[in-house]
C-alpha cells in the first residue's frame, strides 16, 4: 500500500473528509462567498476553494462536495472587481486573471488524473447518462447556430461552446465519474438553501452599500452585483427557494426554514425584477403546498400556522400597495420595456427566424437592434427562450431543446419522489423566468441547473444506497 493510500485511511483524514462532506462545510463556503462578494476577496476565496478541491481529489473517496460548491462560485465576484466597471479588476490578466486561470487548469488536470485513476481501479461505475442525446443535440445546435447567415459572427462558435459547457459539463463529469449517491439525502437542498442565504445577503448589501435610492424610492437600474443585475439576482433567488421549502418539510426545525423561504421571496421583491417577482410568488405558493402535504406532526402544525400568517401578511401588503401590484401585473401582461416592448423585440427575432429558418442567425444578431456593446463577448439576447432559440439556432435549435426538455421531464417525473419534485420546482423557476428573460442562456443558472439534474439522476433516479444525513440538525 502506498504512502498516499495509508494516509487516506488514517483516522485524521477520515475525520476531515467527513466534515468536508457535511452541511457545515457548505455553510462555511456560503459565508466565504458572501464576504468575497461584498469586500472583493476573490483571489483569497478562489485559493481556498482550490485547496479544498485538491484535498478532495487527493485524499477523499467522495467528490460530491465539489458539486455543492462549483455552481455557487459564479455568484462570488464583487462589484469592486467587476471588470466592466473597474479597470483594476482582478479579472484582468495583469491583476490576477493569470493566477485564476492557473488555479482552474491545475484543478482540471488533477480532476482528470483522479477520474482516470478511479476508472482504472474500478471505483466508478460508468453508466450512460439519461440526458446524453438531448445535450448532444443542443450542443450541436448551438455550434451550428448562424451557419449561412450573411452577417455571421465567428464569436457564435465560442459563445455556443461556453453555453453548452455551462449547461452540461458539470452534469456529465459528475454523472459519469463520481458517486453522487454517497451524498447525504438532503445535500442538494442544503446547497440551494445556502445559495439562497448567499444571494439574500448580497441583495441586502446592495441596498446597504449601493446607491439604490433616488428621491426616496429604489431604482432597479441601480440594483446590481459584480456578477449580474437585478433580473439575474431575482431569477437566481427563485431557483434557490425550493431548497428552503424542502428543508421546511423534512427538518425538525421546519418552520424556521419555511420562514427562510419567505425571506428569500422577500429578497426577490427587493430586486424589483418583475418577472422574478411573479415567478417567485408561484414558487412560494407551490413550495408552501408541498411543505404542508409532506411535513408531519408538530412540524406540520407550526408550518400551517406560519403559512396562514404569511398569506395574511401578503394579502395585507398587496392591499396596501395595490397600485404597485397592479402596475406589476400590467407590465407583465403588456411586456413593457424602456424604448420598446418585448412584443416588438419578439417580432424582430421572429422575422430573422423566417429569413433563416434552419440554423438561425447566431447569438450576435441581436446586437443590431437595441442592447449591449458591439464589442462585448456576452451578447444581448431576445428575452425569451423560444425566440432566442429560433432567432439564434433556427428550427434545429428549437427541436434540440424540445428533445432535451422531454428527457428532463422523464428524468424528473419517472419514479417520482419528494426530492425530485423540489428539484423540478427549482428547474421550473429557471424555465419560467426565461419566458420573459434569457436566464437559460446565462452561465450561472446553467451551472446550477446542471448540478441539480445530476443530483436528480445519480441520487434519486435509480434509488441507489444513500449516505446518512449529516451536518446541521
Amino acid at each position: 500500500m502506498s504512502v498516499l493510500a495509508k494516509w487516506k485511511k488514517s483516522d485524521l483524514v477520515s475525520s476531515v473528509n467527513r466534515e468536508l462532506g457535511g452541511v457545515w462545510c457548505l455553510a462555511f463556503f456560503c459565508l466565504l462567498f458572501l464576504v468575497t462578494s461584498v469586500f472583493g476577496l476573490e483571489l483569497l476565496c478562489y485559493t481556498v476553494c482550490w485547496l479544498f478541491a485538491v484535498w478532495l481529489l487527493l485524499f477523499s473517496d467522495d467528490l460530491y462536495p465539489l458539486l455543492g460548491i462549483i455552481p455557487m462560485l459564479y455568484y462570488t465576484p464583487s462589484l469592486a472587481n467587476n471588470p466592466g466597471r473597474n479597470p483594476d479588476s482582478v479579472f484582468y490578466p495583469e491583476n490576477g486573471l493569470v493566477y485564476i486561470v492557473v488555479l482552474i487548469v491545475t484543478f482540471l488536470v488533477l480532476f482528470l488524473a483522479r477520474v482516470i485513476s478511479d476508472v482504472r481501479q474500478g471505483n466508478v461505475k460508468v453508466r450512460f447518462p439519461t440526458l446524453t442525446v438531448g445535450f448532444l443535440l443542443l450542443g450541436a445546435a448551438y455550434l451550428l447556430g448562424g451557419v449561412g447567415y450573411e452577417d455571421y459572427d465567428g464569436r457564435t462558435l465560442a459563445f455556443g461552446s461556453l453555453e453548452i459547457l455551462s449547461l452540461a459539463l458539470v452534469y456529465f463529469l459528475f454523472t459519469l465519474f463520481c458517486d453522487v449517491a454517497r451524498a447525504p439525502k438532503a445535500y442538494f437542498a442544503w446547497m440551494l438553501f445556502f445559495g439562497g442565504v448567499l444571494l439574500f445577503g448580497e441583495t441586502l448589501s446592495v441596498y446597504a452599500f449601493g446607491e439604490v435610492f433616488a428621491n426616496g424610492s429604489p431604482v432597479r437600474g441601480q440594483i446590481y452585483t459584480g456578477w449580474g443585475m437585478y433580473n439575474n439576482l431575482g431569477a437566481a433567488l427563485c431557483m434557490m427557494m425550493p431548497g428552503a421549502f424542502y428543508l421546511a418539510a423534512v427538518h425538525r426545525a421546519g418552520p424556521a426554514f419555511l420562514l427562510a423561504g419567505y425571506a428569500f421571496f422577500g429578497a426577490v421583491v427587493l430586486t424589483l425584477s418583475r418577472t422574478s417577482i411573479a415567478v417567485g410568488a408561484v414558487i412560494a405558493v407551490l413550495g408552501t403546498v408541498a411543505v404542508l402535504i409532506q411535513s408531519r406532526g408538530t412540524v406540520r402544525i407550526w408550518n400551517a400556522v406560519l403559512a396562514v400568517l404569511a398569506a395574511s401578511a401578503a394579502a395585507a401588503l398587496c392591499y396596501l400597495f395595490r397600485g404597485a401590484v397592479l402596475s406589476l401585473v400590467q407590465a407583465l401582461l403588456h411586456f413593457e420595456e424602456t424604448g420598446s416592448s418585448r412584443l416588438e423585440t419578439y417580432r424582430e427575432g421572429w422575422e430573422l427566424f423566417r429569413a433563416h429558418p434552419f440554423f438561425g442567425t447566431g447569438f450576435y444578431s441581436c446586437e443590431q437592434y437595441k442592447w449591449g456593446k458591439l464589442d462585448s463577448f456576452i451578447p444581448p439576447r431576445w428575452h425569451n427562450t423560444y425566440v432566442q432559440l429560433l432567432a439564434a439556432c433556427g428550427i434545429v435549435g428549437l427541436l434540440a431543446y424540445l428533445v432535451h426538455r422531454m428527457e428532463t421531464l422523464v428524468l424528473l417525473f419517472r419514479a417520482p419522489c419528494f426530492e425530485k419534485w423540489m428539484i423540478a420546482l427549482s428547474v421550473l423557476a429557471l424555465i419560467a423566468t426565461s419566458w420573459l428573460d434569457c436566464h437559460f442562456f446565462n452561465l450561472g443558472p446553467g451551472l446550477l441547473y446542471s448540478a441539480l439534474l445530476c443530483f436528480a439522476e445519480k441520487q434519486f433516479g435509480r434509488r441507489e444506497k444513500r449516505a446518512p444525513e449529516g451536518g446541521i440538525g
